[in-house]
């Protein structure tokens, strides 16, 4: 049979035990609360990012129905040639008449951007 001495041995080292066993459950429980919160961080992140994508889909939508009455009410290369002659027809220096070509330049390049990122 065991000795009281043995006995008390056993006990304490159960309580030890005990003690590394609760303290190993309070922090899988903080553990499971921060996981929780990030969880929740998480999903609401997502909500907005759904959202944001939902707004983006809207968006490429009207665009894209914006997009043959862009190609439509484009002038042709042609016509281009008659803009610059009516929009010039008021300036006399030759530095004015490059300012404003390279005016229109930039603006047909932005217009062909433009219709670049549509499709």
């Amino acid at each position: 049979m065991a000795s009281e001495h043995q006995i008390f041995a056993l006990i304490e080292a159960l309580e030890r035990k005990v003690e590394l066993l609760k303290t190993d459950y309070d922090a899988a429980q903080q553990q499971i609360k921060k996981l929780k919160d990030e969880k929740v961080a998480l999903e609401k992140h997502n909500q907005n990012l759904e959202k944001y994508n939902q707004a983006q889909e809207a968006t490429i939508k009207r665009l894209q129905k914006k997009q043959p009455v862009s190609e439509k009410n484009a002038s042709k290369s042609k016509d281009f040639g008659k803009l610059v002659k009516d929009n010039l027809s008021g300036t006399d220096t030759n530095a004015e008449l490059k300012r404003q070509l390279d005016e229109y330049i930039r603006e047909l390049e932005r217009c062909i951007a433009h219709m670049s990122s549509l499709s």
